[in-house]
């Protein structure tokens, strides 16, 4: 519950970081506008250029070729020239980047207005604004071609252009305080109407709405040509250049410019590269408008949305992942695949979703439950290895460290064998040595008996005296834990007999569905097993006694290591404290080592369970005592031969259903 608590908790705060960085910080937004330049250039890359729109520059090749007839800036006769000789070439509008706000000699401005007065085309000059700033006030003016040029017959468009808080031009204006820009001025003079058009509006981070502009490509992507050349284009430029086209007038760059880097002319970094003259800037944005190519923006809703499905999306990774590598691979997916579908969507469909900050949440989420869990777990995982150093071989420690998960708190049920085991006589022992003696050799007992526990694969759940308690099936799932704590039980009597002295262990084992995990004191957790099971098991090992044997297990462990491990029946017993009668087993040995003597000790002992069940008590003594001839040392068989003659003296009652009852645990 805790760490879905914590979960919760990251995703609101990442949402809340994010959002604060992305308020109070350029940082997001930068990023965010990176990346829309990244899916414009690398993803969609350049465009066909078109071929209804030329930008003739101001260029430095034509001022070094008039120079020798007149300095820039040049007479503007030499502008109603071009405006002449682009009519003449069939233009269908003439588009100005150059604001005609002074007078200059008045021949000049007479001979550029007359020019206008007599375009066919319409002849739009730029207008641009000025911020006068004073002590007192701030004031935005509107700076105006002369009115001798209106008069003419000239349109304004406003050249004003904003850049975005890097510094990159993204978007264009469509109108100032009301009045259209070049390129909607150009536009609306081609017939178009804008309110036909769905124009969606870029907002970044707050910033004035604005079009985006659908570039075609670098500096130069839209036909240019030099001032110089367009004078003679005739004889200069390819037949048709202007025909029906708009054409834009405005400072340029030559090849040579670019790559020179020259950046002190009306120059702007675009997504593509850091010049590009703004007369380009214009003829982009009119050419975006032509071909309704808009680049469409991701609303605030759809955006919200993004950032909480992807940030849910890492937070359910992280916390339904065990693997902590499997959980990186998976959360890694999501956030990059956020962004590739981010970056296919746009060169397809020209919409651009934001990926910066729903990236950013996801990383967050991801880190912060990442961290989170990291301590929880290597608490958990100390815990462990101290709940269980000594207790477990390595191999299995670490497979309870891959899943921690498993010393479930409060325990669930899981099917598993339980192993009780205890030195016989151990009270006699213990009275006739010292107390450091006996110290001595229950360590080394117990250290023999631990071995072979844990080389099985087994888990020493606790020492009890002189008493081990040991689990196959807990806290990790073994599919043949009665197989594995047979053997270990075998190996057990193995150790014990090459040990020599006094010390005879008693075994008893059981299989069955018991409840595993962490039980005790909030301060003092144990992780054990209980259960009818359990209990069964530990009457078993106590039951030994009553047939003076080493091994004793249950039915249900026999079911599920017959054919493995040799068994053979020994009796139905009711153990104290339980109604229910249970068939008990010994276990003898494993199928290697069966022997001719052996087989046909077991062969004779169960001819005895026949007549015994038969109760031809009789029979059964006579039987018993030539098996016991062959087999001296067989305990079992000398319990049965004192109980047939008990009951060939004084049989049970007709109703008895054949079950021994034991009379002490």
């Amino acid at each position: 519950m805790k760490k879905y608590a914590a979960a919760t908790i990251f995703l609101l705060g990442s949402f809340a970081f994010v959002g604060l960085l992305s308020k109070y910080t350029i940082y997001f937004t930068v990023l965010e506008l990176k990346t829309y330049d990244f899916m414009m250039t690398v993803l969609r890359g350049p465009l066909r250029p078109p071929d209804d729109v030329v930008v003739v520059g101001i260029d430095e090749s034509s001022i070094q070729e008039f120079s020798d007839r007149f300095p820039f800036p040049w007479p503007r006769s030499v502008h109603g020239e071009l405006i002449r000789l682009l009519n003449q070439a069939g233009a269908r509008v003439i588009v100005f980047d150059v604001v005609f706000d002074l007078p200059s000699k008045k021949e000049e401005d007479l001979a550029l207005a007359e020019a206008i007065r007599r375009s066919r085309a319409p002849v739009i000059l730029a207008a641009t604004v000025e911020t006068v700033k004073d002590p007192r006030f701030t004031r935005v003016d509107k700076v105006k071609p002369l009115p001798l040029f209106l008069e003419a017959g000239a349109l304004t468009g406003f050249a004003t252009l904003n850049l975005d808080r890097d510094g990159v031009l993204r978007r264009a204006r469509l109108f100032v305080e009301g009045e259209p820009t070049l390129a909607v001025a150009a536009f609306q003079k081609l017939g178009g109407k804008l309110d036909e058009l769905r124009i969606p509006i870029a907002s970044v981070d707050g910033d004035d709405p604005e079009m985006l502009v659908n570039f075609v490509g670098p500096a130069r992507a839209i036909p240019t040509v030099s001032y110089s050349q367009a004078l003679e284009y005739e004889t200069a430029l390819p037949k048709g250049i202007f025909a029906g086209k708009t054409v834009f007038i405005g400072q340029s760059l030559t090849i040579q410019d670019i790559s020179e880097g020259k950046k002190e002319k009306d120059l702007y970094a675009s997504p593509f590269d850091l010049l590009m003259p703004g007369a380009e800037i214009h003829a982009n944005t009119l050419n975006t408008l032509l071909r309704r190519d808009f680049v469409r923006v991701a609303g605030p809703a759809a955006t919200w949305a993004l950032l909480l499905v992807t940030a849910v999306l890492v937070s359910v990774v992280v916390l339904a992942v065990e693997s902590f590598s499997l959980k990186i691979v998976l959360s890694l997916s999501l956030i990059l695949g956020t962004f590739a579908g981010a970056c296919g969507v746009f060169p397809l469909l020209r919409y651009w979703i934001y990926t910066v900050q729903p990236v950013a949440v996801m990383l967050s989420v991801f880190v912060l439950n990442t961290l989170y869990q990291y301590r929880v777990t290597e608490r958990e995982r100390a815990h462990i290895r101290k709940a269980l150093t000594g207790y477990v071989s390595r191999e299995v420690m670490n497979e309870v460290l891959k899943h921690p998960g498993a010393l479930e708190l409060g325990g669930i049920q899981v099917q598993a064998t339980v192993l009780f085991s205890d030195i016989a006589g151990f009270s006699k022992i213990s009275e006739g040595i010292t107390p450091r003696e006996l110290a001595a050799m229950l360590n080394d007992y117990f250290s023999r008996m631990g071995d072979a526990i844990m080389g099985r694969g087994g888990m020493i759940n606790k020492y009890i005296g002189d008493a081990i308690m040991a689990i196959w099936g807990a806290p990790l799932e073994v599919k043949n834990h009665a197989e594995l704590a047979c053997l270990a039980a075998l190996d057990m009597r193995r150790i014990v007999d090459g040990m020599g002295g006094p010390i005879r262990a008693r075994i008893g084992i059981n299989t069955g569905p018991m409840v595993a995990g962490n039980l005790g004191h909030r301060e003092r957790m144990e992780y054990t097993v209980i259960g009818d099971a359990v209990n069964l098991a530990s009457r078993l090992e106590g039951a030994n006694k009553a047939y003076s044997t080493s091994i004793m297990i249950s039915e249900a462990t026999e079911e599920l290591v017959r054919g493995k491990v040799l068994a053979r029946q020994i009796d139905w017993i009711r153990v104290v404290g339980k109604a229910q009668p249970v068939r008990v087993y010994e276990l003898v040995a494993r199928y290697d080592e069966l022997t001719e003597p052996l087989a046909r000790m077991l062969r004779s002992f169960e001819e005895i369970l026949h007549v015994y069940e038969a109760r031809e008590w009789e029979t059964a003594c006579a039987l018993i005592e030539t098996h016991l001839e062959a087999f001296t040392a067989d305990t079992v068989a000398r319990a049965y031969l004192a109980r047939c003659r008990k009951f060939w003296a004084a049989p049970p009652p007709a109703d008895w259903d054949g079950v021994y009852a034991l009379e002490a645990k």
